[in-house]
């Protein structure tokens, strides 16, 4: 399992996975002092988003799924007919189950003697929907069809499915793989891994009732602070990024603090969207604090009250704990500062063109030195959601129940035409909703907290019951 597992999560990285793409900041939002991160010398700012895209998957997820998927198998192996023979893990619809699944799964230590390995080593969905039923008979077939009658109640194999939301369209014939998981399933003689994205799996359980033929649901944790600062560390590390103070009331005391709020009355939607975020972040902190005092675990260290650690207490919150949204909006909460170099007077002319020569040497040799461009870690906030129709959250839910689409596929599930989705998708890519790659499109990461509410406050099913 162990060798099948790596090799399905190295080719699932090369063929799908990007975690994000350049963030470039709003100019309108940074200092004077200060410039975009898009800004960074070409070389410094490829590695920065290199070491993002590499950073690997949190040891907190994994080790969510480890323990309990070990003793699931141990327990069936040992009494196949009388112990349960599937396990679900759920993850938020833009975090990469099926990733994280497959990291979980190369680590995991089973009896040498253990079944057979069947993984569906899909990285998409079949391309129509009435195909999916055919292609998964095709690649699963039947458990037990091959096995002597007298052989078919024991253990034969593990079968794993990283993720469910590829093995359905929500259209007329998109459902019949379903039925046939669903019939699969019950076979006593396989244990079953999946994978799915949490509003695809509350959609199945709406309509085909599928978690009746489920045994053991884990639910991925949210991340807290101080996990996130753990996971993002080496990056902090490896570029000497520095953290400015979070507190709301610090930064209302020192004018030049101010400049990161977008507070205008020329911009009425972003500036109530920033004075709620301070709000609620001052809030959550302040009961952070409550918390923690009457429990008795105040952390008395300097760390524990540091700008750093209360940067990622906030990422924590604003980011619903999800790991890929926190570092989308790490990446965005960053900017650079030039460091100034000491010079003769009566020469700022000559030491302005030195100063920019070797900044943009830096981009060549990055190293942590007094003349490299020095990376700032401002305060992290959710960038308001533009005004979305009715028609635009209907395209989003699809993106968000079945995790990523085709334009082919979302216009099957919209029952629209491929060319009048395919016009609303580009008008939502242009507003930063939409993310679109190989084809392949889905909702982009960071509106993803904003945007569940949304959807939720408008009666689709989203919420995990």
């Amino acid at each position: 399992m162990v060798k099948k597992a790596a090799q399905f999560k190295d080719w699932l990285i090369k063929k799908r996975f990007f975690r994000t793409g350049w963030v470039a900041k709003d100019a309108r939002a940074i200092s004077e002092s200060e410039e975009a991160l898009a800004a960074l010398p070409d070389d410094v700012a490829d590695k920065l988003e290199q070491a993002v895209n590499k950073l690997p998957t949190s040891s907190f997820e994994i080790q969510a799924i480890l323990e309990p998927l070990e003793n699931a198998i141990a327990q069936w192996i040992e009494d196949p007919q009388s112990s349960n023979n599937s396990i679900v893990i759920l993850a938020q619809p833009v975090l990469p189950v099926s990733l994280v699944l497959a990291e979980s799964l190369s680590r995991l230590n089973i009896k040498p003697k253990s079944p057979t390995i069947k993984l569906l080593d899909w990285v998409e969905r079949p391309p129509y929907g009435n195909s999916i039923q055919k292609r998964l008979e095709e690649q699963l077939g039947d458990s037990n069809s091959d096995l002597p009658e007298e052989d078919q109640t024991k253990p034969d194999r593990i079968t794993i499915l990283p993720n469910l939301c590829w093995c359905f369209l929500r259209s007329a014939q998109g459902l019949d793989g379903i039925d046939y998981l669903q019939s699969s399933i019950m076979n006593n003689n396989q244990f079953v891994v999946i994978g799915c994205g949490q509003v695809g799996w509350e959609y199945l359980k709406s309509t085909l009732k599928f978690h009746a033929y489920c045994d053991q649901v884990i639910h991925l944790p949210k991340l807290t602070g101080k996990q996130l600062q753990k996971w993002i560390e080496p990056i902090v590390e490896q570029f000497d990024i520095q953290f400015t103070d979070t507190a709301l009331h610090k930064r209302l005391g020192e004018s030049n603090q101010l400049e990161d709020m977008q507070l205008s009355i020329e911009r009425p939607i972003e500036t109530l969207t920033e004075i709620t975020q301070e709000a609620a972040a001052t809030a959550k902190s302040s009961l952070r604090s409550v918390k923690e005092t009457l429990d008795g675990n105040v952390d008395n260290n300097v760390e524990s009250a540091s700008p750093k650690r209360e940067y990622f207490n906030r990422l924590a919150d604003i980011s619903d704990g999800v790991s890929i949204i926190a570092i989308q909006l790490f990446v965005r909460s960053l900017c650079y500062r030039k460091t100034a170099d000491s010079t003769e007077e009566g020469d700022v002319e000559g030491s302005a063109q030195q100063n920019e020569q070797e900044i943009r040497g830096a981009g060549r040799n990055f190293q942590k030195t007094s003349k490299t461009p020095q990376i700032i870690a401002q305060p992290p906030k959710l960038p308001p959601l533009p005004e979305l129709s009715q028609t635009d959250l209907y395209l989003l839910y699809s993106l968000m129940l079945h995790g990523d689409l085709t334009i082919g596929s979302l216009a099957e599930s919209l029952g629209d035409a491929p060319q009048i989705v395919n016009n609303q998708v580009q008008l939502l890519r242009s507003e930063g909703i939409i993310e679109q790659k190989n084809g392949v499109i889905k909702t982009n990461p960071i509106h993803y907290p904003r945007l569940r509410r949304e959807l939720s406050n408008n009666n689709f099913i989203i919420e995990v019951s």
